[in-house]
């Protein structure tokens, strides 16, 4: 039985490898969302806590300068989550863009899979058609043999019959 051999084979692999690099771009994206999200949380978190301290300072005996601080520190932790959250949205772009990329490497990857399985099912085929018609000479060619060997006694004992 003859080796199949995808002729494509090279361009199947580099696509593949494509792939893979389209995939780590997409999860590197995504990994540096997480942690922008992450961060987010964490600075939402200090902001009510800012908050918080800033209430309980209001009880009692107010001091002005702790105001002001508690403010300047509230103000520069609400940019800085404005910031990141402006950042995300500019990789939501980015993570949209390296998905579609990654599916469209997937796509040629699979397109290039489908026809090496076609042509896979095709030569199965013909191997299994040579073999059918290797069999079928064999067969033929023990036909003709037990033929010519059933003739050939049948026309000896003939010959032999008259003349004894």
């Amino acid at each position: 039985m003859a080796r199949f051999r995808f002729a494509l084979q090279r361009v199947l692999d580099r696509r593949l490898d494509e792939e893979e690099v389209k995939r780590r771009a997409l999860a590197t994206a995504e990994r540096r969302r997480r942690e922008l999200e992450e961060s987010l949380r964490t600075r939402q978190g200090e902001i009510s806590a800012g908050r918080a301290a800033w209430r309980s300072e209001l009880v009692g005996e107010i001091d002005p300068a702790s105001l002001r601080h508690h403010a300047a520190a509230g103000v520069g932790l609400f940019r800085k989550a404005q910031r990141t959250v402006i950042e995300i949205a500019s990789l939501e772009k980015g993570i949209a863009k390296a998905r579609l990329e990654a599916v469209e490497a997937a796509r040629a990857r699979r397109t290039l899979e489908i026809l090496r399985d076609q042509r896979l099912a095709t030569h199965h085929e013909l191997e299994r058609r040579r073999e059918q018609g290797a069999l079928d000479e064999i067969a033929a060619n023990n036909a003709r043999s037990a033929a010519a060997a059933a003739a050939g006694a049948t026309s000896g004992t003939e010959s032999t019959g008259p003349d004894a």
